[in-house]
């Protein structure tokens, strides 16, 4: 069962009996409903039910962990200690993320340790209270990143799990303790990218650059597009759906679809490199001196090939 078909299931529910009328999602990992308020609502069953029971609320959310609670399930009215999100939001873009934030943190490892729940009801409280403002570079940048993810998914390597759990992160994706993959796009002719000089300069890490020249095309893929791909290819990746959330929850759906690529330009002007590679100041920062940034151009350094770059992933498996 998707996100959508969720949804679609709570808003036929009318709560006749007890506090809550809910179904199975996921075999028995969680549920989903409705209170007596008409608000959507997620529950985990308890596996410490001597802890004592908290609430806490927003103007969007309610928590409650380890709350007796009186429920209709398949026809039958029963009494037992649960653990309990609910949405207060009756927009349906915000019941969308709010289900599909829930469902991933229920089938994930995240779920066996109780305590999570109130971690989860912390970052969707930020989610829903917070307005953050995106640039339209910014939003370029994920285009990038999401399109890595899909791209190599095709090809057989799954990124995904390696993005950056958070914006601002040095580098975009951490292969492994030393393996560090970092996307840059660009709309202009040449291939110059903006870099830290940390991104560049590193006896730390094993750095690839992934180079994507872009151009827009009203017949092509949006930013829109990719977020829905992702959302259905990793339904079950919190930390993925929680970052990418926490970036576009409050832009119009018509923004993230305004702006088009060509994804046959893309894919013929996809290239990768290594950092070493690319023109840079050999010199270490020197003390005092922080947050250097430069602009490069990779358009006269070689390049590496898709094969060796998937080696150098790993998990390459021919598709």
């Amino acid at each position: 069962m998707d996100s959508m078909q969720i949804l679609d299931k709570i808003n036929t529910i009318v709560v006749s009996e007890g506090d809550y009328c809910i179904f199975n999602c996921d075999e028995g990992k969680s549920f989903f409903g409705k209170d007596k308020d008409n608000n959507a609502v997620f529950i985990l069953p308890s596996y410490s039910v001597n802890t004592p029971s908290i609430t806490q609320e927003t103007k969007s959310l309610k928590f409650a962990l380890n709350r007796r609670c009186t429920f209709l399930l398949n026809g039958s009215v029963e009494i037992r200690i649960l653990h309990l999100l609910t949405c207060k939001e009756q927009e349906s873009e915000k019941l969308l993320a709010f289900i599909r934030l829930t469902r991933a943190f229920s089938v994930s490892d995240a779920e066996k340790d109780q305590y999570f729940l109130a971690k989860l009801f912390s970052s969707i409280s930020a989610l829903f209270e917070k307005k953050i403002q995106v640039s339209e570079m910014e939003l370029q940048g994920l285009f990038a990143e999401l399109y890595a993810i899909m791209h190599f998914m095709k090809l057989g390597c799954d990124i995904g799990r390696n993005w950056q759990s958070m914006n601002k992160m040095k580098f975009d994706f951490s292969i492994s303790e030393k393996k560090r993959i970092e996307v840059k796009s660009t709309l202009k002719q040449i291939r110059s990218h903006h870099f830290k000089h940390e991104q560049l300069l590193s006896e730390l890490y094993d750095i690839k650059i992934v180079s994507m020249l872009l151009r827009k095309n009203d017949y092509g893929i949006s930013l829109g597009d990719m977020i829905k791909m992702i959302r259905e290819h990793y339904q079950d990746n919190y930390p993925l759906l929680i970052h990418i959330e926490s970036l576009v929850f409050h832009i119009d759906q018509e923004q993230l679809n305004v702006t088009k690529y060509d994804e046959v330009f893309l894919k013929e002007n996809i290239k990768y490199f290594d950092a070493k590679d690319v023109p840079h100041f050999n010199e270490k920062t020197p003390d005092g001196v922080y947050n250097a940034e430069y602009d490069c151009t990779l358009d006269s350094i070689p390049s590496i090939s898709e094969c060796d770059m998937l080696d150098w992933i790993g998990g390459y498996q021919d598709v």
